[in-house]
């Protein structure tokens, strides 16, 4: 269960609470389970918090941060956290669905099975982040940084990923069945027995990329780069 006195702290208000955080450097913030859903928390410091099972719907935490904290099962759908520090947090079976994570830094984060479902993350940092097994059906990705990041098995079916760079990140299985990646980068990606049936590959750099088994009927390759794609087949 949540430390009451904390939950207590954070109530009193965004200057208490960082007064408070910076008085208790070494003590781990403890939420678990507390409803603080709709609130404004925008530039508070929550790094390194266990927020497990806590419900944050709706909330407004641009500009937080949340780096290192823990936010396993907890509900932050429809929260706005543009510009958020979550670098290295646990989203793991999070429902991040309706989410604004525009420009919000999430290198590392761990996002495996989480629900990010009608997300808006467009430029974001996602490097070297686990997004394994996610579901970013219809999400906008626009322009955001996904260098080495974990996509295997994710579900990415019509989100747009225009622009976005995925350079050496692993889409093994992965589903972008109808995703716009026009101009995206994806240089030295694995992209094997990925379904890209019908997306938008105009203008993509797919340089080096592993295309083997991939499905990619009816995409659209219009002056995209695939000098040195592994093991294309004919009739892609």
């Amino acid at each position: 269960m949540a430390n009451m006195e904390h939950v207590m702290a954070l109530q009193e208000g965004l200057m208490a609470w960082n007064r408070w955080r910076a008085s208790n450097p070494q003590v781990r913030p403890d939420f678990r389970g507390s409803d603080l859903g709709g609130m404004d928390l925008s530039g508070v410091r929550l790094q390194g918090a266990n927020l497990m099972g806590a419900v944050l719907r709706g909330s407004i935490l641009y500009g937080a941060d949340l780096g290192r904290s823990k936010l396993v099962s907890a509900d932050l759908s429809s929260a706005k956290l543009c510009g958020a520090d979550l670098s290295e947090a646990k989203f793991e079976g999070a429902d991040l669905s309706g989410a604004d994570l525009s420009g919000a830094k999430l290198v590392a984060a761990e996002l495996k099975g989480a629900d990010l479902r009608y997300l808006s993350i467009s430029g974001a940092d996602l490097s070297e982040a686990n997004l394994a097994g996610a579901d970013l059906t219809a999400s906008d990705l626009r322009g955001a940084v996904m260098r080495g990041a974990d996509l295997r098995g994710a579900k990415l079916v019509g989100s747009d990923l225009s622009g976005a760079d995925l350079s050496g990140s692993k889409l093994v299985r992965s589903k972008l069945k109808g995703a716009n990646l026009s101009e995206a980068r994806l240089t030295d990606a694995d992209l094997s027995g990925a379904d890209l049936s019908g997306a938008d590959l105009s203008g993509a750099n797919l340089a080096g990329a592993d295309l083997s088994r991939a499905n990619l009927g009816s995409s659209n390759l219009e002056g995209a780069v695939l000098e040195g794609a592994r093991r294309m087949q004919v009739g892609f």
